[in-house]
């Protein structure tokens, strides 16, 4: 899911910065705004995947060995399990690393996160609409006792992500660009 095609949802943000619109103080935001609404590109990378618990702490995705006894839990109760990669896209963090203006940055940067909550939103509705199941539970790395190092397992589930969605990831699961969420859904 490539091309969804961001809208911002004005109400939420400005509730979410705690800031009225209209008002004297909004004013920059209003322009920050104005400028970088139409920068986001959110994209989704998710599959169905193959899902075999091993033991207690240990489970394969499509043959892809990791280690969490809260994964094998969830997996257990599941029907689907969705790995998947969420993110605002390169485009919006690459645009607030070149603003000097600390407000401009701050503001650019809720805007990112509120791309990749609209593309996170997006893969849910696509799950639901294609598969017909519900998102149920999930699991990202670094909680739960699922290692922060397993995000790299989870993005080798995929071919070629950062020609797809412009995404990279280092060995300790860190990713370029940050606004983006990558974790194992259970339908």
């Amino acid at each position: 899911m490539t091309n969804l095609g961001f809208f911002l949802n004005e109400v939420e943000f400005y509730e979410h910065i705690r800031m009225k619109k209209g008002s004297k103080r909004a004013l920059p935001i209003e322009r920050i705004l104005e400028t970088a609404r139409n920068i986001p590109r959110p994209k989704v990378l998710y599959r169905v995947s193959e899902a075999k618990i091993i033991d207690a702490t240990h489970f394969t995705l499509d043959g892809v060995e990791f280690v969490s006894e809260v994964g094998v839990e969830k997996i257990s109760k599941a029907t689907y399990v969705f790995p998947n990669i969420v993110t605002a896209g390169p485009e919006i963090e690459n645009y607030c690393f070149s603003r000097e203006n600390v407000l401009d940055q701050y503001i650019i940067m809720e805007l990112c996160n509120f791309a990749c909550e609209f593309a996170r939103e997006a893969l849910i509705r696509d799950v639901k609409n294609r598969y017909g199941v519900a998102i149920k539970d999930s699991i990202y790395p670094g909680e739960d006792g699922f290692r922060l190092e397993s995000g790299k397992k989870i993005f080798d589930l995929f071919e070629n992500v950062e020609a797809e969605i412009g995404v990279t990831v280092t060995e300790m699961g860190l990713t370029s660009p940050s606004r983006t969420a990558y974790a194992i859904y259970f339908g």
